[in-house]
């Protein structure tokens, strides 16, 4: 993890090169967001996973906690994210197109949420529903993509493959609610949660 640290400060380092100042802010609170978006819902998968195979309740308190508590937990932490990252300096072009991808890509998420919602209750047909977190992983990837061909860096390259990755893998899935739900709690944690810790840490190190 050490080396994912320094390879960040150097990805830095490149980045005020390529886009002047304002960046190290940005990036933590992306970094931030996608830390902790991952490693909580990720956890929450992971616990539906276990109820699939009745490891976990299914009912009462606690499975109403495992539904609800992650939702309301990110909510109270994104606030916080964003409160702190409020006066954060604009940056240059580039560095305004790599937050803004990411933006785009969870409003179109949202947007899609809707989308998916609506399908499902007007035509009866739950399971158009988890077509929903195929969607995401889609918009995930390429996020990341462009991430990689601003910056130029392996392992945003490979984070996206892996984003791309676990879209075919829930595809090919769907209908199988305990490998459904396990790949998605491994990608969350993988692919968003370490990510975004090792560019939340690096750009609070980064001198």
């Amino acid at each position: 993890m050490n080396a994912e640290l320094e390879s960040a400060r150097d990805d830095l380092a490149y980045m005020r090169s390529l886009i002047g100042g304002g960046t190290e802010r940005m990036l933590a609170t992306i970094g931030e967001a996608f830390f902790w978006a991952g490693l909580i819902y990720g956890a929450q998968c992971g616990l539906h996973a276990l109820q699939v195979v009745g490891l976990a309740p299914s009912t009462g308190l606690p499975a109403l906690a495992i539904a609800w508590v992650p939702t309301i937990l990110f909510c109270a932490v994104l606030t916080v994210i964003i409160w702190k990252g409020r006066k954060a300096q604009e940056g240059g072009p580039s560095s305004r197109a790599l937050g803004a991808v990411f933006q785009g890509a969870g409003l179109a998420n949202l947007v899609m949420a809707f989308v998916f919602a609506y399908g499902a209750y007007k035509f009866e047909t739950p399971g158009l529903w988890l077509y929903h977190p195929v969607v995401v992983c889609m918009f995930q990837g390429v996020a990341w993509y462009v991430a990689w061909v601003i910056l130029r860096r392996a392992w945003l390259w490979l984070v996206a493959i892996g984003w791309f990755a676990t879209t075919v893998g829930l595809g090919s899935v769907i209908g199988d609610g305990g490998w459904y739900l396990a790949i998605l709690s491994v990608a969350l944690i993988v692919l968003m949660a370490i990510p975004g810790w090792v560019i939340w840490r690096g750009a609070k190190k980064a001198p």
